[in-house]
């Protein structure tokens, strides 16, 4: 086994060997067969189970348990080319239990390369023929607005699922699908012109703020309070206009002004109050002499910022300007969490804009009659004006139903020439699938193939994970079409994966949704501002009664650094141990708690460690030490130790971080275990005492990787 070059997981390695004793007692009929081995289900039977043998008699004409018995049989000559490194045993009907040899374990373990800076723990990443590209969507916030809680889990799911694909050895493209195109920025746009024509004429610092309040007071009023204030808004909002007819003032205010996102919220927040309220009460109709109704200025400002040109780049300054504020926003809160997005990974919804109308024009050449194959088909035609796509199983019979039975298509071009969220997500499908070299797609739409082309052609992935939440109907829709237009096939090579990580809502004490106590999402910069407070009430708790056992106190900035992870860790590792499909209940106590399955306990378990490699002044000597494995607790240590790579090689599979963190918790309490029954340095001998150090060495590099994993910093002292 190449050590030298980082190792095989333990089930990879038991996987190869059951796969060629198949082969070895069954010939033909055995090859190619998955093996079915995993983790044993009670330890006590053994390490690993093999299960194959209860499906595969049936093929074989053969009893379960004869089908085992030749089986292991098979295994004796595959493992007699070489030293045996585990144990069968046959139960029951025909289960086949693995147990590993002491001296295999010893041996792996002490293979482990010394600490490097990027420290594998000898796990060995995916080979040429394994690695994949894969590309994941997530986060996506919207301009203009905060990530709130409700971006949380999309933002560190897929932050986590980007790490250990990276760590398995496949080459990870992250996507932040940024909401950057859309009606919402005529809004944002005339919220700067408002921020310009407020400061042109001396209005104080919480202008808008204050309108905003007095349109709300209006309206709680009487209908004719509201219609007195909208006259004497529309009225100075012409006399600005008039003052700067050309906007020549204004495109100099843009080329010095430098937004952030607390100054535009409240001024998109001020415009759509304006106009949702000349709506409603019928401004439009009774104000006269207008040129544009109050209520659709900013759909005015989005057609112009849509249509660019030269005429109109004050709109897209402003759009530019807007974007920006938001990123820095994102970036910073990005920052605190962990999190490695970046600019570069940023591709908004404006980035697809030029391959629409070929998205729609390819899907009325390429699906104008049904089409596909497997489990789906699907057509597009127009209905009331609006291009559809009806997708259709083999029989004719529709996929998707709406609340009275009737087909349901996917609206790609709405009857007044609009686009929509799918068809922007089909055209991000296909760049993030084709590449020019690894992977053309070849589509029958000159303007779509000329449009990809001018965008480098596309990232060829071979899977695709959306993580986002609550869009399950949509993806289905956009994937059955993607299938449908071929897209996804490429010749002598497996299809595109394209996947939805879905996750469940954070809840609050009701078993609703997270809210604040006026019914707002909350905010994702103060959840983490009160668990980092918490943090803190706790450390400083724990401080005193160090000083009362006349231990060393914290320093200032040490108590404000493990604040900080201790607290944002807390608030990722309580998410992310959970089943990412279901919801949870957001609990302050249970995140914070330094025993159970929290970040808090593992993080302590980590620095408990530390402390006792700090303490062992032969730690440089030990680091190259052999691992004798004598007791029970230092066997189940170690093993668990060496299940890193399997463990990550599942949760890339599954996409279930969860799997990580169980991972984790188990190996803190397998070392807490191993702690409590064998003196580490107080050990009998001087052997042992060096084994033992450096098993504790890999333990807590085991437990820095696998929280690094998770995007959560272990601390050195706590």
């Amino acid at each position: 086994m190449p050590y030298d070059a980082g190792m095989k997981s333990m089930l990879a390695e038991l996987r190869e060997c059951f796969s060629a004793a198949l082969e070895t007692a069954f010939g033909e009929r055995g090859r190619g067969i998955d093996p079915l081995v995993k983790p044993s289900s009670d330890t006590k039977f053994g390490d690993y189970q093999c299960n194959v043998a209860m499906s595969l008699g049936k093929s074989l004409a053969m009893k379960p348990r004869e089908v085992a018995e030749r089986l292991v049989e098979g295994v004796s000559q595959v493992l007699s080319r070489g030293q045996p490194w585990f144990f069968v045993q046959i139960d029951g009907p025909g289960f086949v239990n693995i147990r590993l040899r002491r001296e295999y374990l010893e041996e792996l373990l002490s293979s482990i390369p010394a600490e490097q800076a990027d420290d594998r723990l000898g796990v060995m990443p995916a080979t040429a023929a394994q690695r994949q590209t894969v590309v994941v969507d997530y986060s996506s916030p919207n301009v203009a607005k905060e990530l709130h809680v409700g971006h949380l889990r999309s933002t560190i799911i897929g932050d986590t699922i980007c790490r250990v694909l990276g760590f398995c050895g496949h080459d990870v493209i992250r996507q932040n699908h940024l909401g950057d195109w859309g009606t919402q920025f005529g809004m944002v746009i005339l919220g700067i012109w408002h921020i310009f024509a407020g400061r042109k004429r001396g209005e104080p610092a919480g202008w808008l703020e204050q309108g905003t309040t007095e349109l709300a007071a209006a309206q709680q009023t009487s209908d004719k309070a509201v219609l007195d204030w909208l006259a004497r808004t529309y009225a100075q909002q012409e006399k600005d206009l008039a003052a700067d007819l050309e906007g020549r003032e204004f495109e100099k205010f843009l080329r010095e002004y430098v937004p952030t996102l607390d100054e535009l919220l409240p001024a998109y927040r001020f415009v759509n109050a304006v106009e949702t309220a000349a709506e409603k009460t019928g401004f439009d109709r009774t104000a006269e002499g207008k040129r544009i109704p109050l209520s659709a200025v900013s759909n005015y400002v989005v057609k112009m910022l849509q249509e660019g040109g030269e005429q109109n780049r004050q709109e897209r300054e402003a759009w530019r300007l807007s974007i920006r504020a938001s990123l820095d926003a994102c970036n910073a809160l990005y920052r605190r969490l962990g999190v490695l997005l970046v600019d570069e990974d940023v591709r908004g919804e404006s980035f697809y804009h030029e391959m629409l109308a070929g998205v729609v024009e390819e899907l009325k050449g390429r699906l104008a009659t049904p089409t596909g194959a497997g489990d789906a088909r699907a057509v597009c035609r127009l209905d009331k004006g609006a291009v559809c796509v009806f997708l259709e199983k083999p029989d004719g019979a529709p996929m998707f139903k709406g609340a009275q039975g009737d087909p349901l298509p996917m609206i790609a071009q709405k009857s007044d020439g609009a686009y929509l969220y799918s068809t922007t997500d089909l055209a991000a499908a296909l760049f993030r699938i084709s590449h020019p070299q690894r992977n053309r797609v070849e589509v029958t739409s000159r303007a779509l193939a000329d449009a990809l082309a001018a965008k480098g052609g596309g990232l060829g992935a071979d899977r695709i994970l959306y993580v986002v939440g609550e869009q399950r109907l949509h993806l289905q829709m956009v994937f059955a079409t993607i299938d449908a237009l071929g897209w996804k096939r490429r010749a002598g090579r497996p299809d595109v994966d394209l996947e939805h990580v879905a996750f469940g809502w954070v809840l609050g004490d009701d078993h609703k949704p997270l809210k604040t106590r006026t019914g707002e999402n909350v905010k994702l910069r103060e959840l983490l501002d009160e668990s980092e407070r918490r943090a803190r009430a706790l450390i400083d708790e724990n401080d005193a009664k160090r000083a009362e056992l006349g231990l060393e106190a914290l320093s200032e900035e040490e108590k404000r650094d493990i604040a900080l992870a201790v607290g944002i860790g807390s608030v990722k590792y309580a998410d992310l141990s959970q089943n990412r499909t279901t919801n949870y209940v957001f609990n302050w106590e249970k995140m914070l708690a330094m025993q159970g399955n929290t970040a808090p306990y593992l993080m302590y378990a980590y620095a408990r460690i530390r402390s006792i490699h700090r303490k062992a002044a032969s730690g440089a000597a030990t680091a190259g030490a052999v691992l004798a494995l004598t007791e029970p607790v230092e066997i189940a240590l170690g093993k668990h130790i060496l299940q890193l790579g399997e463990t990550l090689e599942i949760v890339a599979h599954t996409l279930a971080p969860n799997l990580l963190c169980e991972y984790l918790y188990g190996l803190a309490a397998a070392f807490m275990r191993f702690y409590e029954t064998c003196p580490v340095l107080q050990a009998g001998d001087e052997k042992t005492r060096a084994s033992r150090v450096r098993l504790c060495d890999l333990a807590a590099r085991t437990l820095r990787v696998g929280l690094g994993l998770l995007g959560i910093r272990a601390m050195e002292r706590m």
